[in-house]
């Protein structure tokens, strides 16, 4: 055997899978020692950020990382062992090399490493193992699912407490969602702009005198400020409305005044940022293994959701560079609280159109097709939705007022002329997609000199985009009956003759990236931009 080929070989015996090496779980206290949660540990599903892009362990024969948390305040417990370790001096460049000892310094708490100031932190705070031991911050809701009890926190960072608590979990975040980095909580200005959302399970035991309190997964969010113009201003609330006509009273919509002390020059009263004009944006978003696949990821995004909405100052909702699998819980819960409100509720296609706006010379009316005679811009502001989510979820639903039998282009061959209601509802829907998706890929649509090609390309996006909004018409159908039979079982009511429930796998999760509502690429989903990606668009 060749040096280089022994090399190898022994290279091969000390390179481990860094997913499959670590093991997680949650315990309890016990007399003697802590006690597992759980059955069998699950691993991480990414260590990329910890363990360099090849997700490997390398210098160590057999590693193995059992990473503990305590279910309640999430303080971790870090052991590692190895069979043997090699020098890899002369095999690896420095900056390629591994250390387990110091790896995770920087990313847990140095109370992981360290038993005497884990028992010192213990001291210093709340006694997380005894049963009066409360999550930090503020109770939003309790609820029951498939007969478990759960509440939601929220918590600010500026509580010590909640930023304790943070720094102890903050690894999940590097583990369990892609793109994701550590928050950089330094600056007091930074620090006080963050929310943390904590879901808890609530689990009756035996031993009274432990907390019953076990994580299942959280969220944060970040308050941006946004400039307060008069349209900004004047959807929060914050400016009167104008007058109904030029004859009214003018005074009526003045905007306000601050005045000056006559002797300081200073205004007379401080202003708290927070509470100025804002956009709220979700960031990371977890639901953690062992409780994904049963709806919790709904329940704590609508209580987030609620949280935010109710906050006058806030004057949209956004969420960071979702995943497919979090635009389908958005989507969810957004479509059925726009449902809720009798305005949107109400909205109807319209079914017939002027002449002159169907000419080709002119826009195609979008908000006369969609808004049917609503002001959907002030809707929007109501109901606090980002306008590439607001768009969709406008879509979706009225593409659901639709016969599925009518939603077919070979029914609209005569287009406007067509004697069928609906099928007349359907070409116009089609049309308000297609000048979405136009005017945001304009600058590449406008690159093709082919006006047959450019057309083809615009039909493909609409129906990508219809096969989409089937899609998750059937998931959000689903949904609402799983919620309505979970809903009428914690009541005691029987669900005889009721869908059986499948549970899928609900992977909550939302990766950390760039604010959707700054990006300078399509709003258009990832299905209806496929016709112009694949022409490297």
């Amino acid at each position: 055997m060749s040096a280089e080929a022994a090399v190898s070989q022994l290279m091969e015996e000390y390179v481990a899978n860094a997913n499959e090496s670590i093991h997680i779980n949650f315990t309890r206290p016990t007399p003697g020692k802590p006690k597992p949660i759980l059955d069998e540990p699950f691993n991480p599903t990414f260590t990329y950020p910890i363990f360099g892009d090849a997700e490997t362990i390398v210098g160590y024969k057999k590693p193995r990382i059992d990473l503990n948390f305590r279910a309640n305040d999430l303080q971790p417990a870090l052991r590692i062992k190895f069979q043997e370790e090699i020098e890899l001096d002369g095999l690896l460049p420095k900056d390629k090399q591994q250390n387990l000892n110091t790896i995770f310094e920087g990313i847990l708490p140095t109370s992981a490493f360290d038993p005497a100031e884990a028992a010192q932190a213990q001291v210093d705070g709340p006694d997380p193992n005894s049963s009066s031991w409360k999550p930090p911050g503020s109770k939003l809701c309790n609820f029951a699912l498939h007969g478990k009890t759960y509440e939601v926190w929220s918590a600010k960072f500026t509580d010590p407490a909640g930023k304790k608590l943070w720094r102890n979990m903050q690894i999940l975040v590097l583990l369990f969602i892609e793109g994701a980095s550590l928050l950089e909580l330094d600056e007091d200005w930074d620090i006080e702009r963050w929310t943390l959302y904590l879901l808890y399970e609530v689990t009756p035991l035996k031993d009274l005198s432990i907390s019953p309190y076990t994580l299942a997964g959280f969220s944060t969010s970040y308050r941006y400020w946004i400039l307060p113009t008069a349209k900004i201003m004047r959807a929060i609330k914050s400016l009167p409305s104008p007058p109904a006509n030029g004859n009214g009273d003018a005074t009526a919509a003045s905007t306000p005044r601050l005045t000056l002390g006559p002797k300081t020059l200073l205004f007379p009263t401080q202003t708290d940022p927070l509470e100025a004009p804002s956009r709220e944006r979700i960031s990371q978003f977890l639901i953690l293994p062992g409780y994904q696949g049963k709806c919790l990821g709904t329940k704590l995004y609508e209580t987030i959701f609620t949280d935010l909405v109710k906050q006058p100052n806030i004057y949209e909702i956004t969420v960071e560079d979702p995943n497919e699998a979090f635009d389908a819980l958005r989507d969810f819960n957004d479509i059925v609280y726009l449902r809720k409100i009798p305005t949107f509720a109400s909205l109807s296609l319209a079914s017939t159109l002027p002449a002159d706006a169907l000419r080709k010379d002119v826009p195609i009316p979008r908000d006369q097709i969609l808004g049917n005679g609503v002001d959907l811009d002030a809707l929007r502001h109501q109901v606090k939705i980002a306008p590439r989510q607001f768009n969709r979820m406008l879509e979706l639903h009225l593409f659901s007022t639709l016969p599925v039998n009518n939603r077919n282009t070979a029914r609209i061959t005569r287009k406007a002329k067509s004697s069928n209601a609906n099928d007349r509802k359907y070409y116009f829907w089609r049309l308000a997609i297609k000048e979405r998706i136009y005017r945001q890929n304009a600058d590449v649509l406008d690159q093709l000199e082919d006006a047959a090609e450019k057309v083809e390309k615009l039909e493909m996006a609409v129906d990508g985009q219809q096969e989409e909004y089937e899609e998750r018409l059937q998931v959000i159908e689903q949904r609402a009956g799983w919620m309505e039979n979970d809903s009428a079982t914690q009541n005691g009511e029987s669900s005889r003759g009721k869908r059986k429930r499948v549970i899928v796998e609900d992977d909550d999760e939302d990766d950390e990236g760039h604010d959707e509502e700054m990006e300078a690429a399509s709003t258009t989903s990832k299905r209806a931009r496929s016709a112009f990606v694949e022409e490297g668009f």
